[in-house]
Formats: C-alpha cells, sequence, structure tokens
C-alpha cells in the first residue's frame, strides 16, 4: 500500500504503522479472507481463486489506506466497485452471495486490525474504535455501488433477453415457417437449435416480473441454458443441458407445492414445440396434485384429459362408485400399480389379499367392470384418472 502522500495527522501515526504492517502482510490476510468468504457462502467457489483474492486484495487496499487518512472510497475505487458488481452478475452469482461477501470480507480485516492493536498498544485499540464509521462507511458505500451496478446489468440482459424470448416462444407456439429465423432465435438465446430442449411450465399468477428475474438469475450459476416468460395464464421455461430437478428445486423455493408441468426431452426446434404442448398438456394434472408432474408419467391422461367431457359417456358409470366407495377405487388402482397381483396389491395397502379380491368384485358389481381383465381396468384407469378430485369420503 505504502503510505499515503501527504503528512500523516497529529497523533495518527502509529496508526498508519498499523496499517502498513497489514498490508505488508496482505497475501496471507487475502488468502484467510478468502478461505472464509468461500466457507461461508459457498455460492464463491464458482469464481476463480486467483481473481477473487486480486479483488479482495483491491478493496482492502483501498480500506487501510481510507483508514489513515479517514477519507471514504474515491470515486475510482466505487467505479471499481461497480465494475465487480457488473462482473458477478454476468457469471450469474446471486446478489445477496456477492453483498454477504463484501460484510465477510471487511469483517475479517476488521479483526486483523483489532487483535494487531491489541497487540502492540491499548490506546491504539481505542483510536481504532473511533474508526468504525470509517469503516462502515467503506462496507456500506462499495456493497452499495457494486449492489446497484449489479441490478443495472441485470436489469439491462433481462431486457435485451426477454424481448428474444418472447418472439421465440411466440414462434415455437405459432409454428413458424420461418425455420432459418427460428434457428437465429434460438443461437441468441445461447440454444443449440439440433440439442434436445425440454419444457417447464406453471402457473403465471404466482410468476411477477421480480421473480421470474430472481429465477433466471439463480438458474445463471447453473450449467445449461434456461430462458422462461409469462405468456398468458402460464409461465413457459424452455431450457437445454439443465438438470431439470435443480430448476424445478429453484421454483419449489417460492411455493413447496407449486404445480409444474414437465414436458420430454425431446430433439431440435421441432422437439422444443413438442416438449411445450407436453407441458402444457400435464399443468392442469400437476394443478390438482398440487406437486410437479411429468408428461412420461402421466401422458396418456393428460392427452385424454381435454376430451374428459366427450369420453364422460363412455365412462360415467364410474363416477357414482367412485364418489361413493372411495375405499373400492383405491383398492382397483392399487391392484393396477402393484402388478396386478391381489397379494402384492394387499400388502402395500395393508389389507388381506381376500379384501383385494372381494372390493375387486365388489368394483365389478357397481361398474360393470372386470378390473382383473385389460379392458376392464384400462377403462377403470382413465375414469379414475378424469374424475380425480370428484371424488368424497363414504363407506365401503
Amino acid at each position: 500500500m505504502g503510505r499515503p502522500g501527504g503528512p500523516v495527522p497529529e497523533g495518527w501515526l502509529a496508526m498508519a504503522e498499523l496499517c502498513e504492517s497489514v498490508a505488508a502482510d496482505l497475501p496471507r490476510v487475502v488468502a484467510a479472507a478468502v478461505d472464509k468468504i468461500r466457507e461461508e457462502i459457498p455460492g464463491y467457489r464458482v469464481v476463480d481463486r486467483a481473481e477473487h483474492e486480486l479483488h479482495v486484495r483491491w478493496q482492502y487496499e483501498g480500506l487501510l489506506t481510507g483508514l489513515v487518512t479517514r477519507r471514504p472510497p474515491a470515486p475510482e475505487e466505487i467505479e471499481q466497485a461497480r465494475a465487480l458488481g457488473r462482473q458477478r452478475a454476468g457469471e450469474g452469482l446471486p446478489m445477496e452471495a456477492m453483498i454477504g461477501a463484501f460484510h465477510v470480507g471487511y469483517r475479517e480485516m476488521w479483526n486483523v486490525l483489532l487483535i494487531r492493536a491489541d497487540a502492540r498498544d491499548e490506546r491504539l485499540s481505542s483510536q481504532l474504535v473511533r474508526l468504525v464509521g470509517t469503516a462502515w462507511t467503506w462496507v456500506q458505500q462499495s456493497s452499495s455501488a457494486a449492489a446497484d451496478a449489479y441490478g443495472e446489468a441485470v436489469r439491462a440482459e433481462d431486457a435485451s433477453q426477454l424481448s428474444l424470448t418472447y418472439r421465440f416462444l411466440e414462434a415455437l407456439h405459432t409454428g413458424s415457417s420461418d425455420a432459418v429465423g427460428l434457428a437465429q432465435l434460438a443461437r441468441a438465446l445461447s440454444f443449440d437449435p439440433a440439442a434436445r430442449f425440454q419444457a417447464v411450465c406453471a402457473p403465471a399468477e404466482v410468476w411477477s416480473d421480480e421473480r421470474l428475474a430472481e429465477l433466471r438469475v439463480r438458474m445463471r450459476r447453473r450449467k445449461g441454458t434456461m430462458r422462461c416468460a409469462n405468456r398468458g395464464t402460464t409461465m413457459l421455461a424452455l431450457v437445454q443441458k439443465v438438470e431439470i430437478d435443480g430448476l424445478t428445486q429453484a421454483m419449489h423455493r417460492y411455493d413447496p407445492r407449486m404445480p409444474i408441468g414437465i414436458g420430454l426431452s425431446r430433439v431440435g426446434l421441432s422437439g422444443a414445440v413438442a416438449s411445450v404442448i407436453d407441458a402444457e398438456e400435464v399443468l392442469p394434472l400437476a394443478l390438482r396434485a398440487g406437486r410437479a408432474v411429468t408428461f412420461d408419467s402421466e401422458w396418456l391422461l393428460a392427452t385424454l384429459l381435454p376430451s374428459a367431457t366427450r369420453l364422460a359417456a363412455l365412462l360415467e358409470q364410474c363416477r357414482e362408485p367412485a364418489t361413493t366407495h372411495p375405499a373400492v377405487a383405491d383398492t382397483v388402482r392399487g391392484f393396477a400399480e402393484n402388478g396386478l397381483s391381489l397379494t402384492a396389491a394387499g400388502r402395500a395397502m395393508h389389507l388381506h389379499p381376500n379384501t383385494v379380491k372381494y372390493r375387486l368384485e365388489r368394483w365389478r358389481q357397481l361398474t360393470g367392470w372386470d378390473a382383473r381383465t385389460w379392458d376392464g381396468l384400462s377403462a377403470s384407469m382413465l375414469a379414475l384418472g378424469l374424475f380425480a378430485g370428484q371424488t368424497v369420503t363414504s363407506g365401503q
């Protein structure tokens, strides 16, 4: 650091010497502080270690000079903090992690100064305490400048990417015949038009603009590409090379029971269109269940659900028995889900196999469908799926 230019204020020579001694030991002090930051804020492990130490060193050099001269950050030091904020935004590091790193870093430096001041002279410790206001000014002004620049960078990036995202999703929805233009849009959004796409959707009412921006920032630090936007009543996200579990976990941070529809992973731009349809078709089932539902697990019901009114004439005979005899209906489901085995179904449902057998026969009497045959079981399962949520608790 070197002693600041100009004479040291009277009575502050010991403070200048303290700060100079810490500056001379900065490589070790910085390394220890970076260790602490990365320990307390795990997200910082994605930041290059050497680059991280360089920025911390700059902050410490400025603070030590500021303490000796009792001044706040200079304009060039504020700009340094703003540049760091823009860089962290580009890296996808959450803003709260960046702000937390400022606080941990300055805290660690203050502790070093206190320990060394105590070791030198009790009066020096008292003098250091008088500089708490100056130190806090450095924390507040530096972190605020970084946060402001971070927000500006995110908003600028969001505005640019969001416009392209709307255009891309609209082109997919309308089935654009301009394959070249669609591929160019995909590339502009960092998608590979020939690779796999997967769609995820949720009710738009849950997703304000602020939440969508937070989700985009949170996903930016993960591998792959994710673009999302609200379209009418649905929030639609399209991803590539992204772990779907990671995305749904990030979405469930806002509501653990958020209904989420997940499409199949499909190849190319035509696959992106199909995956969007998958996700939108399975979302009504997710709304019923209050959880994430995948198209690959519920494709048949999701495909038939839009035709439920038309199919009711064929399946109506199930509605009343399912409503008034829910235990019997549950046994039909258990039988289907356990390999069509009376024993396995009984074990899973804590029933005697004869009870399972009796209830299946009772279902045949009530509906005319024998669940031990393919036709009877398939009709029963489709009807129970389509009429889910319309049953009430009753006797057997």
